[in-house]
């Protein structure tokens, strides 16, 4: 290493060193990383605004081009019930190593203390209750929480199944007014149905930035980070299992029946934290798109790339950033979607998108469905009946609701409710 390149790495070590401030950005914290690692400069994510850009994303089929994808099998033996789990945990490994990251040792040390105090419930026919686990490390320190507002049926005599809905924060508190037709209230479609809703809170626990990574639980666990540390996406489903275990000890829940439900970069954390762990009855992985239910290897809508990009990186480990620099691509990932998806078999998962055609092209739903189909044989390893033939279904069409893994195409655009009966269906359906 050359005087320069040193000094550098010694610049980043520090800046990543020191208490965050309202100086630092994800860009300062971005760079640090890639002097830290050695990855130098990345090359540029797919433009999805400027058609005209030199690098603007692909939404033309014709001109994908071809790809091979890592196997998801490598021996006629890892292809049996007997010999799945090991090559589950090869695969897992991998995710881990190149995707999502690894939960650091410390992690399993930490206490949650749970405080929980009665709420207004409005216009609902409930008990609504607010939840909130203080993360505690070995040595005492604290800082990031659990949050969760959980709405409590009042018409059911027996323990509620639950939904744990990826709730974003808004900054100022107020959701934008995205236009088009407005959702149902979440909160009172799960209530109709006996369902509890639980309002989960991801920021809180670790916050949707780089520049303030570091006082999350991701810091409190390490920082810097190891090249190989687990993203936000793995520390939102970590948050995600101690609130699972918390609702599964109240006696108002029935604790078999605990599901997730999470939309765009929630959609990606919903599926990284249904992969990992199988305790969650089902998963609702809606529009997640690159880093997610995508083909990263299909040259459509947004690339590996702006994953790696100073706005996106913090959602996974480190590494990611060592394919998004020459002379490596996305083409030398050891691992793609369709391997993170099989890492849920065979517990039940539901993939949905909107059309692309409506404004869902970003997330590239044909590619979330090619992965979606070569992970069906994951499932059937265990006797599970996957769909016949690879043809993507017609949107709107619940042909494939009777499968544990299943795929749900509504007909809007970058929204996740127009599938929310179907997916209460499909847990219902494998909740017995």
């Amino acid at each position: 290493m050359d005087r320069a390149a040193f000094r550098g790495v010694m610049a980043a070590l520090a800046l990543l060193a020191a208490p965050a401030s309202a100086q630092t950005t994800a860009e300062d914290v971005h760079a640090a990383e890639r002097a830290m690692f050695g990855f130098g400069t990345l090359r540029q994510g797919a433009d999805g605004n400027n058609p005209d850009a030199p690098n603007a994303s692909n939404t033309d089929e014709a001109r994908v081009g071809e790809y091979a994808m890592p196997p998801l099998f490598e021996s006629a033996r890892q292809q049996t019930p007997t010999g799945w789990p090991a090559r589950r945990e090869e695969m897992a490994r991998m995710v881990e190593d190149n995707w999502a990251g690894r939960i650091p040792a410390v992690v399993s040390t930490f206490r949650v203390v749970w405080d929980k105090v009665p709420a207004d419930a409005g216009d609902y026919a409930a008990t609504v209750e607010e939840w909130t686990g203080r993360v505690i490390a070995p040595d005492g320190r604290s800082g990031p929480v659990i949050s969760a507002t959980i709405h409590f049926p009042q018409s059911r005599p027996d323990a509620a199944p639950s939904i744990i809905n990826y709730t974003y924060v808004w900054p100022g508190g107020r959701m934008p007014n995205f236009g088009g037709t407005p959702p149902p209230d979440a909160i009172a479609q799960a209530l109709d149905r006996g369902w509890a809703h639980v309002e989960y809170r991801p920021q809180l626990l670790q916050a949707d930035s780089a520049a303030t990574m570091q006082d999350g639980v991701i810091g409190l666990a390490r920082w810097p980070r190891a090249q190989h540390d687990w993203g936000a996406l793995r520390a939102w489903g970590w948050g995600a299992s101690q609130l699972r275990e918390e609702l599964a000890r109240d006696p108002r829940i029935d604790g078999q029946m605990v599901t997730l439900t999470g939309h765009s970069r929630f959609g990606k954390g919903v599926l990284v934290t249904a992969a990992f762990d199988h305790a969650f009855h089902d998963a609702h992985v809606s529009s997640s798109g690159a880093g997610g239910a995508k083909l990263m290897r299909r040259d459509f809508g947004e690339r590996w790339e702006n994953m790696s990009s100073s706005g996106a990186f913090h959602w996974f480990t480190p590494n990611i950033m060592n394919f998004a620099r020459d002379p490596l691509t996305v083409h030398d990932l050891p691992v793609d979607a369709h391997m993170l998806i099989a890492l849920r078999a065979p517990r039940p998962l539901f993939i949905t998108s909107g059309l692309a055609e409506k404004g869902d092209s970003w997330v590239d739903p044909a590619g979330m469905w090619s992965a979606f189909s070569e992970a069906q044989p994951a499932w059937e390893l265990f006797g599970a009946s996957v769909p016949s033939g690879m043809v993507m279904p017609v949107p709107e069409s619940r042909e494939q609701l009777s499968f544990p893994l299943a795929w749900y195409q509504h007909g809007e655009g970058h929204v996740a409710w127009p599938a929310y009966d179907e997916f209460y269906d499909h847990a219902e359906m494998f909740g017995e």
